[in-house]
């Protein structure tokens, strides 16, 4: 239980942080207005020549704070600087959510098994009272977390709920031999509820197309909100998960806020077509290189959100660009 003051502003600040050829990390971090870090939660890492997360997180003086730690599958471009993350801004109570990654460990790269190697390494020789909280098996719908606030203020709940992947696709999570790495793993929404009723945010992950048809069909069943304040575009806006534009596809044409995507320049990624889809469901479309301009770079896209009058501040850095703009 959060105990806030009634009268006390509170904030979401979301990041998206993208590099010049591919790799990409997500932050979710609950504040107050003064800075006051309520919740932190960390999705992915990586470093080309710099370390945005590791820098961001510095800048929030978060050094073993951070509650939720996602490694969402072993791919090199959600990996890269992954260990160094954990050691600074974890401790024994944060939870690190992965997907089933522990064994046949040599699929994998050598940057992802060392990851692996490094997560093994936290509960090496500790007795059970002393271990670290790793889970490698979330599945839908799994709750990762779930934080209640006192009643007094706007804010009255957050659970963070596991989306990816569903157990019932051929058991591949639970026996790992997946060729396509991304079918095992594993993706968030974040639901917040406030006094005029929730807020959300996806965080996507390389969800595939299989994973995201599932979604689609148990929705309504599991309370699976099909609106969003934000999103995180699932695998750098491909064609094979593009049926996530059909998930956001209102029948009432209520449109989410807005969506975010990074690059995979090798494997021409994100597709143009796509994002303009994602425009039909969503306000804006944002990604962290200026791709219609070809400036490739490091950037950074910041969303602050008033949860007090539900106004959003915008902060596009480095070579982030707004799509269409």
């Amino acid at each position: 239980m959060i105990t806030l003051d009634k009268t006390e502003e509170v904030h979401i600040s979301i990041y998206h942080i993208g590099y010049t050829s591919e790799g990409e990390s997500s932050l979710f971090i609950l504040h107050t207005l003064t800075g006051n870090v309520l919740y932190s939660l960390v999705i992915d890492c990586y470093e080309e020549n710099c370390n945005e997360t590791d820098r961001i997180l510095s800048e929030w003086k978060l050094e073993g704070k951070v509650n939720l730690i996602i490694w969402t599958h072993p791919h090199d471009d959600h990996s890269i600087g992954m260990e160094r993350i954990i050691e600074k801004y974890s401790n024994k109570s944060t939870k690190i959510c992965t997907a089933n990654v522990f064994t046949d460990i040599e699929q994998y790269s050598e940057k992802c098994q060392a990851v692996i190697w490094y997560l093994y390494s936290l509960n090496k020789g500790r007795n059970a009272a002393n271990r670290r909280e790793i889970n490698p098996l979330c599945h839908f719908p799994e709750k990762m977390d779930r934080i209640e606030f006192n009643g007094k203020n706007i804010i009255k709940e957050m659970e963070v709920l596991c989306i990816a992947p569903f157990p019932n696709l051929g058991g591949m999570q639970g026996l790992n031999k997946a060729n396509n790495i991304n079918q095992i793993g594993i993706a968030c929404i974040v639901k917040v509820l406030l006094n005029s009723g929730y807020i959300n945010f996806m965080f996507a992950g390389d969800m595939d197309h299989a994973t995201i048809e599932l979604l689609n069909s148990r929705a309504e069943e599991e309370n699976i909100p099909r609106i969003y304040n934000y999103i995180k575009i699932p695998h750098h806006g491909n064609a094979g998960s593009s049926n996530m534009i059909e998930f956001l596809n209102s029948p009432e044409g209520d449109k989410s806020e807005y969506a975010t995507t990074s690059v995979f320049k090798s494997n021409n990624l994100p597709v143009m077509e796509v994002l303009q889809n994602y425009k039909k469901v969503t306000e804006e479309v944002v990604c962290t290189s200026d791709i219609e301009r070809e400036r490739y770079g490091i950037g950074v896209i910041h969303l602050e959100y008033n949860l007090n009058d539900l106004t959003v501040k915008k902060e596009y850095g480095g070579t982030a660009s707004i799509i269409g703009s």
